[in-house]
């Protein structure tokens, strides 16, 4: 099995960041030119936002909360040559599982479905930190 197929749940997961950046970008740009939101909001990210202005910056902000953990395995396994077939499975897991929840946060921002989709990503990565670190040591 090639290990670099590891690589591809990480890139999805960079492109779902990328699109995220681009979304909060012309969100905030929407809202300034509307005068729902002044220059002056992103000196600190202090005052009235609109909402959509407020679920964009928030979503993009989650990648960089629980898919750290996702990237620092990844580094792991392939550092340590233990890249095994499950280990791709449980890597499109957990990216499914982020892109359905940043898909919920953006659309309905259901507040159930959204943390059952963050506790099955959550429980995905644990179990694969679990086996991985076992496999290694």
């Amino acid at each position: 099995m090639e290990k670099t197929l590891i690589l591809y749940p990480a890139i999805a997961m960079m492109l779902l960041t990328l699109f995220l950046y681009i979304k909060s970008y012309l969100e905030s740009i929407k809202a300034l030119k509307k005068g729902d939101i002044k220059h002056s909001f992103f000196k600190a990210y202090k005052g009235d936002a609109p909402d959509i202005v407020e679920v964009s910056r928030q979503t993009l902000k989650n990648q960089f909360e629980l898919p750290v953990f996702f990237y620092f395995l990844i580094t792991i396994i392939l550092v340590f040559d233990a890249v095994s077939q499950l280990d791709i499975i449980f890597g499109w897991l957990f990216v499914v599982s982020r892109y359905l929840h940043c898909y919920i946060r953006l659309s309905s921002n259901h507040i159930l479905h959204r943390a059952k989709l963050f506790q099955l990503g959550l429980i995905i990565l644990i179990v694969w930190w679990i086996i991985s670190i076992y496999n290694i040591l």
